[in-house]
């Protein structure tokens, strides 16, 4: 099982989110940087249950030979298709509030605006 929710201050964005179907599903992506990608997430957007890893040993992260960008797809391909994703944050609706106005004001403070 991979689960997948919204990344808050992602790709340029207030957020970056998969595209979720009424019946539950995800059929895409709300991304800035090539919504194309067959998985266009970000690592903090998904997690992969232990077993699914375990019992497909061929599956790896590929940090080299692998355009920029396409490091998730390279795990997730090998793991997973787009209808087996699991939506969470009600159905990738939500995005932390809190933790979202705490990374903005830290981010606010550390960069120099000109």
């Amino acid at each position: 099982m991979v689960s997948v929710w919204p990344v808050a201050l992602a790709g340029g964005l207030r957020y970056e989110t998969p595209k979720v179907n009424m019946l539950g599903k995800v059929y895409g992506w709300k991304v800035v940087y090539d919504p194309n990608r067959p998985f266009a997430i970000d690592m903090a957007g998904f997690a992969v249950n232990l077993h699914l890893i375990l019992s497909k040993p061929q599956a790896s992260f590929k940090l080299h030979g692998v355009k920029g960008g396409y490091q998730e797809t390279s795990l997730l391909k090998d793991l997973v298709t787009l209808d087996d994703l699991e939506p969470k944050a009600a159905n990738c609706t939500k995005v932390r509030k809190g933790l979202y106005l705490k990374c903005l004001k830290c981010c606010a403070n550390s960069v120099r605006w000109q």
